[in-house]
């Protein structure tokens, strides 16, 4: 597999534009020739392999010049696919409603668009067209509404690597209650007014263009945290970077309910609760630092020894030998 050469599509957010992204990293130490693209057209000669990371709604042109090409020609396509897609039947959740700017982006067909509609939508567009040959997805739930559409998929979680997600600092935690993610979200504006109203002191932050919230200045604060929230965009959604990230840090993650967590385990390495229950439990934990401490710790071990970023990258290199293997 060394002497393959490897693809990777890639979107980098604005305060990351020039970052290698750490799966290029990690391949290229490994011994592999890596070409790292965002969504420009593709040089395919040489190439062996395409990997699109997150979502290939954001690679438009790449997926036209695959799409145009003779099958017999494409060099073999990975989608290792993390972006939220509608919640299967079997789980009995509400199909998701979208906000005003989702539908606009749906409409508009902006390749930055990440609702669950137009997610879906792009998979089912591809695989009508064979591609990708191999199709990863993040969390237990996506791949269950994928084999219900008859979309074959694969189970590859997010993985823990400390250059992206951090580590314990040993900080003192003067944060009490800490939220990172989009704060234009209807649902999580309802939340966090139902927080503060019963008397949370919440700090909830979010830009994906504000470089205090990224590297190490994000650690910072994740290290500051005493409890590290996952509210979600749609209710069921396992936010695998989110439960990473503070895990990392040993800040202890409260998060609603989700739908197959896969090998996260409520109670053990996060706490899970319902909105609202959820100031409840926050003032019992804040309250109660041995309890507190020792959930923590155990999902700072889990992600930092099991569910790293080292052991998903081998997992879908031997899955790509597999297959390639096998045609």
């Amino acid at each position: 597999m060394q002497e393959r050469s490897i693809t990777i599509c890639y979107r980098p957010i604005e305060a990351l534009k020039g970052k290698v992204h750490i799966v290029t990293s990690l391949l290229r130490e490994a011994g592999y020739r890596v070409t790292q693209v965002s969504n420009q057209c593709l040089d395919l000669k040489g190439t062996d392999i395409v990997l699109m990371l997150t979502n290939a709604n954001w690679y438009p042109k790449v997926c036209k010049q695959l799409k145009t090409m003779p099958a017999a020609e494409r060099p073999f396509t990975v989608i290792w696919h993390a972006e939220p897609l509608p919640p299967p039947k079997s789980a009995g959740l509400p199909q998701p409603l979208l906000n005003l700017r989702e539908i606009g982006k749906m409409l508009l067909r902006d390749r930055r668009a990440t609702d669950v509609y137009t997610n879906f939508s792009r998979l089912r567009a591809l695989n009508g067209d064979g591609i990708p040959d191999l199709l990863l997805i993040t969390t237990p739930g996506r791949q269950e509404f994928l084999a219900e559409h008859g979309l074959a998929s694969t189970f590859v979680p997010l993985g823990y690597h400390p250059a992206e997600d951090g580590y314990d600092m040993g900080l003192e935690r003067d944060i009490e209650v800490l939220f990172l993610g989009a704060l234009n979200i209807p649902r999580r504006k309802r939340l966090f007014r139902i927080l503060r109203r019963s008397g949370i002191r919440l700090v909830a932050k979010g830009s994906w263009h504000d470089p205090d919230l990224w590297g190490e200045k994000r650690n910072r604060l994740l290290s500051r945290s005493k409890i590290f929230l996952n509210l979600q965009r749609y209710p069921g959604e396992l936010p695998g970077m989110r439960l990473i990230m503070g895990m990392a840090n040993r800040s202890l993650v409260i998060s609603e309910p989700i739908y197959k967590p896969g090998r996260f385990i409520p109670g053990k390495h996060y706490v899970s609760a319902e909105s609202d229950e959820m100031p409840k439990i926050i003032e019992y934990y804040l309250k109660h630092h041995g309890e507190r401490e020792r959930i923590a710790t155990e999902g700072h071990n889990f992600v930092t020894r099991d569910l790293t970023l080292e052991k998903s990258i081998s997992n879908i290199l031997r899955l790509i030998a597999e297959r390639i293997g096998n045609q």
